[in-house]
């Protein structure tokens, strides 16, 4: 995207665009919209969301919607207003066109065209998941920007708290938690300034907040959205709603990690009260419950007492979802790892076999869950001196992480801390399996120089 154009004064510049208006409105709506965000390009599908033209590019022919994006914008290119990568189908506003068409507005016209905008970004923003992230990264200046539109002019929309919210989990996916947490505490603001403080929506963006707040380790700022959640839950729910167990769930996790036991148990048997008084014992959240009390119990060193809230947590899930389920097999490793705390090792074999069992299946071979299983199992056989046997499983499942999430994801310093000590170990023994070790630790020492 090349500027050949000389520099020119914003009344010229806002001559063109009175020309674009007459030619093609929706060329002149796109200019508009794209100079209320940032100084960054933008993909041609933005120019779909204006008046008279489709509003999900999604549900058209790509085709058609090629050919409509580039009647949008050649009448904005062909007078150098934007510069485009035809190839990519990206643009960019000119030099000085972005202000020029921000000063010629009113505040009134700046919050309109600010919400077009913000609806229009809206509508090219992926759903938060990992493998949309590199779409994300790419919109995050304009994301900022609608962070931005939000306090001035006061853009705030459900568009607006939308790129928001999925823009902030997209970065905690990223283990960049801190960063989330600021743009869900931007979709926070947007709904109460659109809907005020008792409604609905504002538990879902609280339980959100919590969430990400947790993942950050601020425990504190994380307790205090968990139980506002519930606070305005039980304002304007009916009593034994068991749209609380979640947020129970999460505030009792998040005390066992403040190191509050004691009431970590009180939130979870609160939590399981509650369910039983709405009649749902046979709930996925009872599951989640249990499973979460196990945890704490374990914690508490009540490893028997766990074990068995573990059992009931895998014998529901495997009755409401089937044994090819995530919580299924997540449960297999939570009673696995207890079992082998109370010394049945043959039974925490099985369990964590068949947590991998399910994940290959599921997932395939090369997913961070496979992965994961992998090295529970590794992990399990090295404790039994299994040498031979850990080294296969973690090797694949290092693999597995490498391949899935590339060698710089935050989960890879983790998987390799564990290996490393792994190998180290395996590599002071005198036999074939002390030379694959340490022949693996010289290869990470020269893929990390």
């Amino acid at each position: 995207m090349t500027d050949t154009s000389e520099t020119r004064t914003p009344e010229e510049i806002l001559a063109l665009v009175r020309e674009v208006e007459q030619e093609a409105p929706g060329g002149a709506e796109t200019l508009f919209m794209a100079a209320m965000l940032a100084d960054a390009s933008l993909p041609y599908d933005f120019a779909l969301s204006v008046d008279g033209t489709p509003h999900n590019p999604a549900l058209i022919n790509p085709a058609a919607a090629f050919f409509a994006a580039t009647a949008i914008m050649d009448p904005i290119i062909e007078r150098g207003l934007a510069l485009a990568d035809a190839d990519n189908q990206v643009f960019i506003l000119a030099p000085g066109v972005r202000e020029a068409l921000r000063g010629s507005l009113t505040p009134e016209q700046a919050l309109e065209w600010g919400g077009r905008a913000v609806y229009a970004l809206n509508l090219v923003l992926p759903d938060a998941d990992p493998q949309h992230w590199p779409m994300v990264e790419w919109l995050m200046p304009h994301i900022l920007a609608c962070r931005d539109l939000a306090v001035d002019p006061g853009v705030v929309t459900a568009a607006a708290n939308r790129v928001l919210h999925q823009a902030g989990f997209s970065l905690h996916f990223q283990q960049r938690h801190q960063e989330g947490a600021v743009l869900l505490e931007a979709a926070l603001d947007a709904d109460l300034r659109a809907k005020g403080e008792r409604h609905p929506d504002i538990t879902a963006d609280l339980e959100g907040l919590g969430t990400v707040y947790w993942a950050a380790g601020d425990l504190a700022r994380a307790e205090t959205a968990f139980r506002d959640c519930l606070a305005l839950q039980r304002e304007i729910f009916t009593e034994n709603n068991p749209a609380s167990a979640p947020i129970l769930n999460s505030l009792a996790m998040v005390l066992q990690a403040a190191g509050r036991n004691d009431e970590a148990e009180r939130t979870l048997r609160d939590c399981l009260d509650l369910l039983r008084g709405a009649g749902a014992e046979r709930h996925p959240a009872t599951a989640s419950c249990l499973n979460n009390l196990a945890l704490v119990l374990e914690g508490a060193g009540r490893t028997r007492e766990a074990l068995g809230a573990a059992l009931q947590s895998l014998e529901l899930n495997g009755s409401l979802y089937g044994e090819l389920h995530p919580d299924t097999a997540s449960g297999h490793n939570v009673v696995a790892l207890l079992l082998d705390g109370v010394g049945d090792g043959a039974g925490a074999e099985d369990h964590f076999r068949k947590s991998l069992a399910i994940r290959e299946r599921l997932y395939g071979n090369d997913h961070p869950e496979t992965a994961q299983a992998e090295c529970n199992l590794a992990l399990f056989l090295a404790s039994a001196r299994r040498e031979a046997e850990a080294f296969d499983h973690f090797e694949r499942g290092f693999s597995a992480y490498e391949y899935s999430l590339g060698p710089d994801h935050p989960y890879m310093e983790t998987a390799l801390a564990g290996m490393i000590e792994f190998l180290e170990q395996a590599a002071a023994a005198d036999s074939p399996l002390g030379e694959r070790a340490r022949a693996r630790l010289k290869a990470i020492v020269q893929r990390a120089g």
